[in-house]
């Protein structure tokens, strides 16, 4: 009996993913299981970020309806640690395990030094 009840009924998930349908603003659009419309976009405080269509996001069940939690990471070339933030557009600055900030090819160093692409210290 208590299996007809177990696989009789499914369970809805706390989560699942889906692909940004229409984005660019703090609601969304998606396509999952189900279309999902004026999903509201969380992100830790600071970052404002609105993810472009076709990035696949994870959503979960909110009482106040369905939240897009985030979208899922590139694989990019960064060491345990070490934090990246890029555009769409190319843009990109890489937290760095020794202190160095990276912007657009130009390296902060963690005594003040800014150095080139190429290593050579312009400032």
């Amino acid at each position: 009996m208590w299996l007809s009840r177990k696989f009789g009924s499914r369970q809805k998930e706390s989560a699942e993913t889906g692909t940004v349908a229409i984005g660019g603003s703090s609601t969304i659009k998606t396509a999952s299981t189900v279309l999902a419309e004026n999903v509201q976009n969380y992100a830790p405080y600071g970052y404002s970020a609105f993810a472009p269509c076709g990035e696949e996001i994870l959503l979960i069940s909110s009482a106040n309806g369905t939240a897009g939690a985030g979208t899922k990471m590139s694989d990019e070339s960064i060491n345990e640690g070490e934090i990246s933030i890029s555009s769409k557009g190319g843009a990109r600055i890489v937290l760095k395990n020794d202190g160095s900030i990276q912007i657009n090819g130009f390296v902060f160093t963690a005594d003040g030094k800014i150095k080139n692409a190429e290593g050579q210290v312009v400032l």
